[in-house]
């Protein structure tokens, strides 16, 4: 009898640990949460993936931005579980293609709408109602190389910097500077840019490896504390756009600080005139 009750209690204890091992095993997978640079490849049937379309999470800030196949758009979201919602959505006001314009359209529809999302394999779904939206994988995909004729085709720097109470955009092309104090970017002024500034740009933009710019690290994170001035820059050459992690404004990781103080110091001269 003592033997069967002690083999009956070993019984239980496995199968204890197995359950708690399974417990936290499926626990941890329901932690995991949308982090860092993912490309649309999916939006409901229709396939997306030439589009490159990009989204960009920051866990620190609740921030999200992204190219959504014309303009660039940023705003806020919120995990809760498998529940994700997003909020504030403003983009630029490019304007593209017909076919182009359509895309986006249904991009910005899509993400008022989701509510849920799944992980699984690295590849993230996202849905409303059950129904996918928007299915997304990490940009560990290789990236296309550029070419150096691209830099100078259709290419714009978009430096950004917030706080609780205040908002800069700035976004530099071949064309013009378009500086904007409202989230909307309803309300925003044009200006032409020097010659001399926009070549300046270009050289410093050539020196940067684009491919690897999600992945530079912070070097300082005040702006994980409510109030701290955020900042992020991305650069699109054609239809690719490339991003940085959310760093503090001020204090840029050194691979972008040279272009980072270079488009600054174009917007300080703009104020002075």
């Amino acid at each position: 009898m003592k033997f069967l009750l002690s083999f009956f209690t070993f019984i239980l204890t496995f199968t204890s640990c197995d359950s708690s091992k399974k417990a936290l095993e499926n626990s941890k997978q329901m932690q995991e949460t949308p982090s860092g640079t993912y490309y649309i490849n999916q939006i409901g049937d229709n396939d997306a993936s030439s589009n490159k379309i990009a989204i960009h999470f920051d866990e620190a800030t609740n921030k999200v931005t992204g190219f959504s196949g014309c303009n660039n758009f940023f705003g806020s979201y919120n995990v809760d579980g498998n529940n994700i919602s997003f909020s504030n959505i403003a983009t630029t006001k490019k304007m593209c293609s017909k076919d182009v314009n359509a895309i986006e359209k249904q991009v910005l529809k899509h993400l008022n709408s989701i509510n849920t999302f799944s992980i699984k394999n690295d590849v993230i779904s996202f849905s409303n109602n059950e129904k996918v939206l928007i299915t997304k994988i990490p940009q560990t995909i290789p990236l296309e190389k550029n070419k150096k004729s691209d830099i100078n085709y259709q290419t714009s720097v978009n430096y950004k910097y917030y706080s609780r109470n205040s908002f800069d955009y700035i976004l530099i092309s071949k064309d013009q500077i378009l500086i904007s104090k409202d989230e909307s970017l309803i309300n925003n002024e044009t200006f032409q840019i020097e010659t001399k500034d926009w070549e300046a740009i270009n050289e410093l933009v050539e020196a940067i490896d684009l491919e690897t710019l999600y992945k530079l690290t912070p070097p300082s994170t005040k702006h994980q504390y409510d109030g701290a001035p955020h900042a992020n820059l991305s650069i699109t050459v054609g239809d690719q756009m490339y991003m940085t992690k959310t760093f503090d404004h001020g204090n840029p990781p050194q691979a972008i600080e040279n272009l980072v103080n270079k488009v600054l110091s174009v917007k300080e001269k703009l104020a002075k005139q």
